[in-house]
């Protein structure tokens, strides 16, 4: 397939794209740079560089605007950049394609077209892949959205192979689509399928030939599990977990003290708030009708479908399933409708028995527990199993990627899906061991897995939490994975985390918004947290690292470059984009040879971050 040129269009793309691994090679003409970031998360797939030499204080207005390059295409993944050039996807009017730029001043220099623009289902998130290219020597290796991987040459974008995840595997489209970037270890190119006889694949870098395949038995984050739901939803999977929705939302609403503790007061008035809400018209009832419509209104993200995207509210309404739930226990003269004293009569009776040590404060752990408790917990109808929503009727596959890691002389590929974290031998591709708590009850798994110290560490949204497992030989030989902890105070959503010094940087929230927090990475022991930056805190966002400096993205677009460190959060320098677009800004940051390179759909930016 020759390359060829299209006419550019806007996009909102959700940034849960992950390429990972790189073997040493030669490029097109000049050889790779020490200080190239040539896969999502740079050369270790750690989002850390090894550039040394760069500014360590911003001045006031940020530091200065080398070139920008326009007309891209739809997409918000991060570039990468190898031997001088710079290459990235999009969509470009009716086609999926791949760019590369000059390096030098972000001159087109190819565009290679894949195939048509992938139509994804859902209304966010759509105009364009999510894939961070990896580069490898005279190849690079990409994925589209319908799950096409494609190796091209570097020099010209010309096509070499291509396989389908979905044709060749049986793979199914996740409900955001495929948003992984391959990774390319040794003579292969791993990538996640997701399907039950294909979770994940290796191929012949060279020719695209199928190398091996991995089969997750029942119950160890395969397509396989369909049974039981465990309580929040973060246990073995099975039934998608009402209250793992929803109990995040409710706490932070009723929480008026924002003290992180439930008095009963709170509770109650939050009755109150819900039914003026449900009651426009004053008429003093509510049916169950009136309930399904203006539930969703009354609790605000509630659920949400599992939309990673904030500005989307509203577009889907899963009021109509989630909220019968409420209303039969309220309904106590099961007459169809509900009165103000029955709802805050029946959130009284729920408040006295998730109290169980009469304390008069609960904390958001009991809170869920006694939600989970309480209500029933309906399937998803997408596949009978855990991930539902996420996993786009039943597939394997969330939007994480793969990192190999070495264990007792053994390497392995880890892997967040999108029903648990696995483990699989990079020879041949057998399961090896599994860790459920990471992934969230909706199969929205989206930040990359890290390994340090002897810790796997994996984090989700959507009420999950991030959780540290050390991998231990068993008595039979095989691998397990040993809980260290499990913290729901870094709810990973698909900013990634970093972790330097013994300390865990990342950012904690979903689609209610967050901040940037720190964490003790061997305890889970939160050390700060933005919210508690008086001024001007650091919200949620994407997080890199770079000679002694974190550079980080917030959604709203600033970049922020912060000085590391366990005691406090330490702002050293802002960048207020100029020409933001009114998505959320989901690109990661990427630095490369001195330069930050920061991406707004269609638009790059490049900053000259080198110290003078």
């Amino acid at each position: 397939m020759s390359a060829s040129k299209a006419n550019p269009r806007s996009v909102v793309l959700h940034s849960c794209c992950f390429a990972l691994a790189l073997t040493g090679a030669t490029a097109f003409a000049a050889p790779a740079q020490p200080f190239d970031w040539p896969q999502w998360q740079g050369p270790d797939r750690n989002a850390m560089s090894r550039e040394t030499g760069l500014l360590k204080e911003w001045p006031k207005d940020g530091p200065p605007l080398a070139w920008k390059a326009t007309a891209l295409g739809g997409g918000d993944s991060a570039p990468s950049i190898a031997a001088g050039r710079i290459y990235g996807m999009a969509n470009r009017g009716e086609d999926e394609v791949v760019w590369a730029l000059s390096e030098a001043d972000g001159k087109p220099v190819w565009v290679s077209r894949l195939g048509p623009a992938v139509n994804q289902r859902m209304t966010q998130s759509k105009e364009g892949p999510a894939c961070t290219p990896t580069v490898d020597g005279e190849r690079l290796y990409v994925m589209g959205l319908g799950g096409d991987v494609s190796c091209l040459q570097v020099s010209d974008g010309k096509i070499i192979w291509q396989r389908s995840l979905t044709r060749d595997f049986g793979g199914r489209v996740p409900m955001w689509s495929f948003r992984e970037s391959p990774l390319v270890d040794g003579d292969k190119v791993i990538c996640t399928p997701g399907a039950q006889d294909a979770m994940l694949v290796a191929l012949d870098k060279l020719t695209g030939k199928t190398l091996w395949k991995t089969v997750v038995p029942p119950g160890s984050g395969g397509e396989a599990a369909s049974t039981g739901s465990p309580a929040g939803g973060t246990g073995n999977f099975g039934g998608f977990s009402l209250a793992a929705g929803v109990a995040p939302q409710m706490f932070a609403q009723a929480d008026a003290n924002k003290d992180q503790k439930l008095a009963r007061a709170e509770f109650i008035a939050l009755a109150d708030a819900w039914f003026d809400r449900l009651d426009p018209e004053k008429s003093g009832k509510v049916t169950g009708e009136q309930f399904a419509e203006r539930f969703y209104d009354a609790v605000p993200r509630a659920q949400n479908a599992g939309t990673p995207d904030p500005s989307a509210q509203g577009q889907r309404r899963p009021s109509r399933s989630t909220a019968p739930a409420f209303f039969a226990p309220a309904d106590a003269d099961k007459d169809g409708s509900l009165t103000r004293l029955e709802l805050k009569a029946t959130f009284t009776k729920w408040y006295d028995q998730w109290d169980t040590d009469k304390a008069e404060t609960l904390s958001e752990e009991k809170f869920r527990a006694g939600l989970t408790a309480v209500l029933p917990q309906p399937a998803t109808g997408g596949g009978g199993g855990r991930g539902g929503f996420g996993g786009g009727g039943g597939s394997g596959a969330a939007y994480a990627s793969i990192i190999a890691i070495n264990f007792e002389g053994q390497r392995q590929y880890v892997q967040l899906t999108a029903k648990g974290l696995v483990g699989v031998a990079a020879a041949d591709g057998k399961f090896l061991w599994r860790y459920d708590r990471a992934a969230n009850g909706m199969g929205i798994n989206c930040s990359t897995p890290v390994y340090q110290d002897g810790l796997v560490f994996a984090a989700s949204a959507y009420g999950a939490g991030g959780g540290a497992v050390k991998l231990a030989k068993d008595a039979n030989g095989g691998i397990k994975a040993e809980e260290v902890y499990f913290t729901r105070k870094m709810q990973s959503h698909h900013g990634g985390v970093i972790v330097l010094d013994g300390c865990l940087y990342g950012s904690n929230g979903g689609n209610e918004g967050g901040y940037i927090i720190c964490l003790d990475f061997k305890t889970g022991n939160v050390l700060w947290d933005g919210r508690d930056v008086p001024e001007r805190p650091a919200g949620k966002g994407s997080i890199a690292f770079a000679d002694g400096r974190l550079y980080y993205r917030t959604e709203k677009g600033a970049v922020l470059l912060i000085e590391p460190s366990p005691k406090e959060y330490r702002e050293r320098g802002r960048i207020d984009q100029p020409e933001r677009t009114r998505l959320p800004a989901w690109a990661h940051p990427v630095i490369a040879n001195g330069k930050l390179y920061i991406r707004d759909q269609d638009v790059l930016f490049c900053y000259d971050v080198k110290a003078k």
